[in-house]
C-alpha cells in the first residue's frame, strides 16, 4: 500500500512534495553548533563575488559550521525574465547548474549542508521549463530539499531550536523596510530563528516577547531572532545601482546554538 501523505511529512525530501519539517541533529563543538545561511550568489552574474563566496564556504568547511542554503544560487537568467541578464550572464545555465554543485560538493559530502531552498532566479527555469534545477543539486549531492519556505527543527546536545526559513519575495528598498518585511511575516510563526533572503543585505534583529510555561505555570520571556541572510554581488552594474538602491552588505550571518542551554547568539 502507498503511504499516506502524513508519513511523507518530514521524510521524503527530494520526490513529491517538499519536506514540511526538516529534522536535524547537530553535533555541538565547545558547547555549540554554527549554522550559517549562505544565499544569493547569483553564480552566472557579472558581478558576482566569487572569491569571497569561496572563502566563506571554505572557512565552513574548515571550521565544521552548518550552512543553511537560502536560494538564487544559481544566476538563471532566461529569454523571459526581467531586464537583459540572459545577454549579461557571463554562463549558461547548465554551466552555472555544474559549477555551483561542485563548489558545494566538498560541504555536502562533509554533512555539513543542513537543506537548500529554491530562490526566485532558480523558479524561472522552473517556471518555463518545469524542470526544478534546485531539487536535482538536492538529490545530486544528498542534501534535503526545502522548497521557497520550510521549518527547521535542530536538536544540540539536550536543547532544541525552531527555526523559520524562506527565500522571500518582497520589494523592500531600504534596510528598515527589508527588517520590517521579515518581522511583519515572522507574526504568522512562533520560532525561535526567522530567516529570510532576497533583500541583499545582512542584519540581525532580536526580540523579546513572553509567555507563560505550561510545565512551570510561570511568565518566562522568549527571545525570537530575526535574519537577513545577505548576498554576494558587486553594486556596480547591478539591478540595485541600476534602481538606485543602497548598497546592501555582502555576506552571511551566522549563529551559535548552545547544548547545554538554550541560547542562540547571532553574528554577520
Amino acid at each position: 500500500m502507498g503511504k499516506d501523505i502524513k508519513d511523507l511529512i518530514g521524510e521524503d525530501a527530494i520526490k513529491g512534495r517538499p519536506i514540511r519539517l526538516n529534522k536535524i541533529r547537530l553535533e555541538p563543538k565547545n558547547g555549540y553548533a554554527s549554522i550559517l545561511f549562505f544565499g544569493d550568489l547569483h553564480y552566472g552574474h557579472p558581478g558576482c563575488d566569487i572569491e569571497r563566496a569561496r572563502k566563506t564556504l571554505d572557512y565552513c568547511l574548515e571550521k565544521k559550521i552548518y550552512v543553511l542554503l537560502m536560494g538564487d544560487l544559481l544566476e538563471a537568467g532566461t529569454r523571459t525574465s526581467v531586464g537583459d541578464g540572459v545577454y549579461q550572464q557571463k554562463l549558461n545555465p547548465q554551466e552555472q547548474y555544474e559549477q555551483v554543485e561542485e563548489l558545494l560538493k566538498p560541504l555536502a559530502e562533509a554533512g555539513l549542508i543542513v537543506g537548500c531552498h529554491i530562490g526566485n532566479h532558480e523558479a524561472r527555469i522552473l517556471k518555463d521549463t518545469s524542470v526544478n534545477l534546485t531539487k536535482i543539486m538536492c538529490k545530486s549531492l544528498n542534501i534535503r530539499y526545502l522548497g521557497a519556505a520550510c521549518w527547521t527543527l535542530a536538536y544540540v546536545g539536550k536543547q532544541s531550536y525552531t527555526i523559520y526559513s524562506l527565500h522571500g519575495t518582497t520589494g523592500s528598498k531600504f534596510i528598515y523596510t527589508k527588517l520590517k518585511a521579515l518581522i511583519d511575516i515572522s507574526h504568522n510563526f512562533l520560532c525561535d530563528i526567522m530567516v529570510m533572503g532576497h533583500v541583499h543585505d545582512v542584519t540581525v534583529e532580536s526580540t523579546y516577547v513572553q509567555k507563560t510555561e505550561r510545565k512551570t505555570k510561570k511568565v518566562i520571556e522568549h527571545k525570537k531572532h530575526h535574519l537577513l541572510t545577505g548576498h554576494y554581488l558587486n553594486y556596480d552594474n547591478s539591478y540595485a545601482q541600476d534602481k538606485g538602491y543602497s548598497i546592501g552588505k555582502k555576506g552571511s550571518p551566522k549563529i551559535k546554538v548552545f547544548a547545554d542551554k538554550h541560547d542562540i547568539h547571532t553574528s554577520t
